[in-house]
């Protein structure tokens, strides 16, 4: 949460990458905590879930693209920062996981929210209701990873990709971020509207001049704001 809020803040930060650290993306929570909770020890559950929740709202609220580099396992929570990134590429060897019904559990993490929104209602049933595992391709397939890769491209792919998004412009890369936030609970005529508000904010900066004046001169944009 601390490191969202310093990309947040820090103008330098145009671009987020989440990854795991060793050899997999996010292997799924810590079973023995589940179990200290369920025999009263322990820290209270809610504690973490709620911890979850403000990661998944952080990540969809911070006004800069954030790319999920995926390679091993994707469980659980994983899967949910997985569904929540704008952005995700994986390894074609990495596996994933909803996970939660094999412990009893209903999902969490917004696993719930974005993955019906990815693959449709009775496509998240199964992945959910089975726990099974599923494959990067069929990830690709269910629209919850935006590319796969061999292994050994994974670095070189996010960095590739990091480099187009950092090259774009950054009023206009926020005001899309808000647009697809807002296109499952907006009404026609109120999505119309903010996508005028937030053109016109656009409208108003530096690179929307640099950009049509490139267009013009068939070069290249060099964005500033």
């Amino acid at each position: 949460m601390r490191s969202l809020d310093s990309c947040w803040k820090d103008e330098r930060v145009k671009v987020i990458v989440l990854k795991g650290s060793g050899g997999n993306f996010s292997s799924g929570a810590d079973l023995k905590q589940f179990l200290d909770f369920a025999s009263g020890k322990g820290s209270p559950m809610e504690y973490g879930l709620k911890l979850h929740y403000e990661v998944v709202k952080k990540m969809r609220e911070i006004p800069k693209p954030i790319i999920a580099e995926v390679r091993g396992y994707a469980i659980g929570a994983g899967l949910g920062l997985v569904t929540a990134s704008d952005y995700a590429i994986a390894s074609e060897n990495s596996v994933f996981s909803c996970g939660y019904i094999l412990i009893g559990l209903s999902p969490d993490t917004g696993t719930s929210f974005f993955i019906p929104r990815n693959c449709g209602l009775k496509r998240a049933f199964e992945l959910m209701a089975t726990g099974r595992m599923f494959s990067a391709k069929e990830a690709l397939e269910y629209g919850i990873v935006t590319e796969v890769v061999p292994e050994n491209r994974l670095e070189e792919r996010v960095r590739e990709v990091v480099r187009i998004l950092v090259s774009r412009p950054r009023v206009a890369i926020a005001n899309l971020k808000k647009l697809l936030n807002s296109t499952h609970s907006n009404r026609i005529d109120e999505h119309l509207g903010l996508e005028l508000n937030l053109a016109m904010i656009s409208a108003m900066t530096r690179d929307f001049l640099e950009g049509v004046s490139a267009m013009l001169k068939k070069r290249e944009p060099k964005f500033h704001d």
